[in-house]
């Protein structure tokens, strides 16, 4: 069963020779599908655009329902502040954004036409600004004229036919449960090895601001909470969705399924140019 398995993605591809690991990938997506080429096509694009090995099977399962639902899908992106850089420096950038958000925006757009274009019903891709659980809130809270402007510069970006929000207006609750401060839960909602990969991850950003360890270990785990408590909201109010991640610390994703690891939001992570 297994060689007839290899046999039909072989015909599929044409015999073209790709990674062992793309190969694999395509026949979980076979299995989850029933063999809908279609799909097959579509995840045989995604390889190219995204940073192999992030996508495990439960992932991949849970996007394969997404496209099988023949519902409208609803592509989209969170981007984060752009803050100064600098030992010692505090506060957001009011003369543009960086590059990391204008690629963000790009690889939204690319990757929503190219599932119209395989003739998938698509909404409008939506860049999602994520204006709670700020760096430094105990400065930065008093520099909101700053992050106003930060996000005039951002909207300055988005494409035209892309929508735009802020999520504290999307979901009005947040800003009550999160704040421009960000929260801690107790216990946190990923255990301590995805935990230990963002500490370790996230000294080399950090050190950009002359941060300490204890520091660093703090924001963590304000990562950790906030991120899991708005990927609770995404989960359940925008159930046919799929996250496009624009954040350069990919060990991050994972933190908005929190506890939900076993089934994950839906996130692809695309490659930087």
């Amino acid at each position: 069963m297994i060689d007839n398995l290899n046999n039909r993605l072989n015909k599929f591809l044409k015999n073209e020779k790709i990674s062992k690991e793309n190969f694999d990938d395509l026949k979980n997506v076979a299995n989850y599908t029933d063999f809908d080429e279609k799909i097959l096509s579509w995840f045989r694009c995604i390889q190219n655009f995204e940073v192999i090995g992030w996508r495990n099977k439960k992932m991949t399962k849970n996007i394969c329902q997404i496209l099988k639902s023949g519902e409208s899908i609803h592509f989209y992106s969170l981007f984060c502040p752009s803050y100064v850089k600098g030992n010692g420096a505090t506060g957001f950038r009011t003369d543009d954004v960086g590059n990391t958000t204008k690629n963000g925006l790009k690889k939204l757009m690319e990757i929503t036409e190219m599932t119209k274009n395989m003739g998938f019903l698509c909404d409008e891709p939506e860049a999602i600004f994520f204006d709670v659980a700020l760096e430094q809130p105990e400065k930065t809270v008093f520099m909101i004229d700053d992050l106003k402007k930060n996000i005039e510069n951002f909207r300055q970006y988005v494409p035209e036919k892309m929508k735009f929000n802020v999520l504290s207006n999307k979901f009005p609750e947040i800003m009550d449960i999160i704040g421009y401060t960000g929260i801690v839960t107790k216990p946190l909602p990923i255990d301590d090895v995805i935990l230990n990969r963002i500490i370790e991850r996230g000294k080399k950003f950090y050190e950009l601001f002359g941060w300490s360890m204890e520091k660093i270990e703090e924001r963590s785990k304000v990562i950790a909470s906030s991120e899991a408590t708005v990927g609770t909201f995404i989960r359940y109010r925008m159930p046919n969705s799929i996250m496009i991640y624009t954040p350069t610390m990919l060990e991050r994703a994972q933190v908005y399924s929190g506890r939900y690891q076993e089934n994950p939001i839906a996130i692809l992570i695309p490659k930087k140019d």
